[in-house]
């Protein structure tokens, strides 16, 4: 069984989450999904998303907070804590091995700021909650795999944060992934330079990406870099060709979420590398803007994940 939450209660989590569960390809899982958000608050919102035709009854549900009011597309602390309360569940409820992975909807992290919540995301919060140290974003979709050596940091603390520890384990972890989950035993891995051209306009940082690789490959990994970030092409040039690279290491943010957002037209996947399960999300926000607007949240990124970590749990 997995787990998934419904995120911050303002956002577009329940809609998406409501919607992804109405498809043919979910209602069949409902007794493998255990829903953590609020029982009534989903009842309340399914005739206005997914319909009469659709029932939670097949679904296990469980209460992560009470009823509440709030509005529609803005932080508020009582979200940030409805949001807090859901992980904090979840977390429960892998420890106690009532679930085998989670997948996350999302949350505002300045509602959760507001109420307290000291880590900078979700992704921190599994990782600090299950005493793991060396963990990552892998940015994911089936078109293209990209795992992020900084995550939440503003782009002026970056530069210090390229280490070649810092990159070195990144490098292990997206080779782990795809040992233990694509059952490849050598992926090809492509590592990103951080400045433009590389080299040609280095501060440094290079130089450290370039120590982290061959310590990669000297313990095995098949690894090359650093590749100029404009210079790569995704897709081979013959379209009957594999890509060059299975899979990339990004030195930040946004470096590695706008190419995977854009190939899989949004419908990508947050998945954490490091933690002993597995923790899916779709690679998107609380969407505020769009919030309870006639229902015009798009699905496919929820489905993704949900899907993702249905097959990596069975693995």
């Amino acid at each position: 069984m997995i787990g998934i939450t419904i995120g911050d209660p303002s956002g577009i989590g329940s809609e998406i989450v409501l919607k992804a569960l109405s498809t043919s390809s979910l209602r069949a899982y409902g007794g493998n999904l255990l829903l953590i958000g609020n029982h009534k608050l989903l009842e309340n919102l399914q005739r206005k998303y997914v319909g009469r035709g659709f029932s939670l009854a097949k679904f296990n549900i469980i209460d992560a907070f009470g009823d509440f009011r709030y509005e529609y597309g803005k932080p508020q602390k009582q979200c940030g804590i409805a949001a807090f309360l859901q992980l904090n569940l979840a977390s429960h409820l892998l420890k106690t091995g009532k679930i085998k992975g989670i997948v996350t909807a999302p949350v505002s992290k300045t509602a959760l700021a507001m109420a307290g919540f000291p880590y900078a995301g979700q992704t921190e919060y599994f990782a600090t909650e299950f005493g793991v140290k060396k963990y990552g974003m892998l940015a994911w979709s089936e078109e293209l795999k990209i795992i992020l050596v900084t995550i939440h940091h503003p782009l002026k603390e970056v530069t210090k944060l390229v280490t070649e520890q810092n990159v070195l384990e990144k490098i292990k972890l997206l080779n782990d992934y795809f040992i233990r989950y694509e059952k490849k035993r050598k992926p090809k891995i492509g590592v990103f330079a951080l400045n433009p051209h590389a080299f040609e306009f280095s501060c440094g940082a290079e130089d450290k990406i370039l120590k982290a690789i061959k310590q990669a490959r000297k313990s095995g990994i098949s690894a090359e870099g650093p590749i100029p970030a404009d210079s790569i092409s995704f897709f081979s040039s013959h379209t009957s060709l594999p890509p060059r690279f299975d899979a990339y290491i990004a030195m930040y943010h946004d470096q590695g979420i706008v190419p995977v957002k854009l190939l899989s037209r949004g419908a990508g996947v947050n998945m954490t590398l490091g933690l002993p399960f597995v923790r899916t999300a779709p690679l998107h926000g609380v969407a505020f803007d769009i919030a309870s607007k006639k229902g015009i949240a798009n699905t496919d990124a929820m489905l993704n994940a949900i899907r993702l970590c249905q097959k990596l749990t069975e693995n």
